[in-house]
């Protein structure tokens, strides 16, 4: 454009006529201005562009932390503005100026830019001017954080991974300053494995089967048999807190307590027969005088458990389900931090009970009611699911029993539909997906993480899960955990650019 323009010129200052001559002279100086003029603005408007995004990563990080005083609120916006704003930018910017006032964080900045042709007319810089300011939205926060907690998990340091991951979103949304304790935001854990542990003190709630009346109370024992009573009997081992999953259709649903197949039956894991092929021996058979390969009848047999000590190598009836219990939504930082600490890796996946007990405690309704109503316009309610498996129970394949035993008890005993553990994945597989949309359908936020997860059905089922398909994170390394919970914490903040 310039050798254009260059070259006009030229071929008008060479015109012979006197008139040209009077008017290139005349319009030489303007046209140049005017020139310089477009290029330095085109300049400034992208100074002023760089300079507002710049502002807008500031606001948006600032007001993810709460309790902040107004100096260390612009320490931060300083700190965030001068990285985002790169060093090749235009302009030089000058200190930012923040205030706080009725809940809004106001930050500004001017820059100024050295002109190129308007120094022609003694202009040898222009300033330019932005603001932003970040709301911070009324909202409140409600969130479960559901977390694998299986064997997998000990391996390669995933659970420590995820431990400092969790401690992140902590620092996000319940700052370790001050108190220690939210007016918004309150959070939740659910640790899961094959089963969940919603706590020993739940005994007398009301929601727990104790009296079996339950149809799956005696699913694995013999016919009127009650589990407690059979807790009772061992000398060293009492109900750890861990519990079935309910029948269908209260599996996948937020149906409250009653009687009968809404309540949940204590977990009990039962002796399996004195063969090599079962994981679960803790009992002896020599009590038992029926057929001899009548294995079920063998597992069956309750006078096993009569004053029994159980060997503190044996999982015993925890088998699969030795996981912490939940923690409800607490406005406590120092509460769920001791809970995230507690986590430990053992037993086998299945996803769908610690998907339904996160949403039981992000709801308001019991067995878990710190969750405000539904339709609560000033309340956000969220659960982050994390797994680093497939549903998993085929364990006992090559026994009676057809599977391991989880909080669906045994494939073979029909509680989940499916007679092997392979169909019985895939039954669970799609009440994971159940769960979702019901969930979902509530307007509860779902972020869902594979980590390390290699199946591609799999991923597929948690993408599918997601509220989104942005809140779906596949397989990050231990390192990329972390900033993925601060990116979800960050996101849950709510807050918008006003202007």
């Amino acid at each position: 454009m310039w050798q254009r323009i260059s070259s006009f010129l030229a071929g008008f200052a060479n015109h012979r006529s006197g008139a040209a001559m009077l008017v290139f002279s005349i319009l030489l100086v303007p046209m140049l201005l005017g020139i310089g003029l477009a290029m330095d603005y085109s300049r400034a408007l992208k100074t002023k562009q760089n300079l507002g995004q710049a502002l807008d990563s500031a606001a948006l990080a600032v007001g993810s932390w709460a309790d902040l005083s107004e100096t260390e609120i612009a320490q931060k916006a300083q700190s965030f503005f001068d990285a985002n704003y790169s060093s090749s930018s235009l302009g030089t910017p000058s200190p930012l100026s923040v205030s706080i006032q009725d809940g809004k964080i106001t930050i500004s900045a001017t820059s100024t830019v050295d002109t190129t042709f308007m120094q022609l007319a003694g202009i040898n810089q222009m300033s330019v001017g932005a603001l932003t300011e970040v709301t911070l939205n009324e909202k409140k926060i409600e969130l479960i954080m559901v977390l694998d907690n299986t064997g997998s998990m000990g391996w390669s340091g995933k659970l420590t991974a995820l431990k400092t991951a969790s401690n992140s979103l902590l620092d996000v949304l319940i700052p370790d300053e001050g108190s220690g304790v939210s007016e918004d935001v309150q959070i939740g854990l659910v640790p899961f494995a094959a089963a969940v542990n919603i706590g020993a003190d739940k005994l007398g709630s009301g929601w727990i089967d104790v009296s079996a009346q339950s149809s799956i109370a005696d699913e694995d024992f013999q016919a009127g048999t009650n589990v407690l009573d059979l807790y009772g009997q061992i000398q060293n081992k009492s109900w750890n807190g861990c519990v079935r999953a309910r029948p269908v259709p209260y599996d996948t649903q937020d149906t409250p307590a009653g009687s009968g197949d809404t309540l949940w039956p204590p977990y009990f894991a039962p002796d399996e027969p004195d063969f090599y092929s079962y994981s679960n021996r803790y009992a002896s058979d020599s009590g038992y005088s029926g057929s001899y390969y009548n294995y079920d009848a063998r597992q069956r047999y309750a006078g096993k458990y009569n004053n029994l000590t159980i060997s503190g190598t044996s999982d015993g009836p925890d088998f699969n389900c030795r996981t912490a219990s939940v923690t409800p939504m607490t406005n406590e930082r120092a509460t769920v931090a001791a809970a995230i600490d507690q986590m430990v890796a053992t037993g086998n996946t299945v996803i769908p009970v610690g998907l339904a007990w996160g949403w039981r405690l992000v709801s308001p309704d019991e067995p878990f009611s710190e969750g405000v109503a539904y339709d609560d316009e000033d309340t956000i309610k969220a659960i982050v699911l994390l797994t680093d498996g497939q549903n998993m129970v085929s364990g006992g394949m090559g026994t009676h029993n057809r599977s391991q035993y989880s909080a669906y008890g045994f494939a073979q005993s029909g509680h989940l539909g499916a007679t092997n553990g392979s169909d019985a994945e895939d039954v669970l597989d799609d009440k994971t997906a159940a769960l979702c949309t019901n969930i979902k359908a509530q307007e509860i936020r779902l972020y869902t993480i594979t980590f390390q997860v290699s199946s591609s059905s799999t991923q597929d089922l948690m993408r599918a899960c997601a509220t989104d398909p942005e809140m779906y994170y596949n397989s990050p390394s231990n390192e990329e955990l972390d900033s993925i919970f601060q990116d979800i914490a960050k996101g849950l903040a709510d807050l918008r650019i006003s202007k």
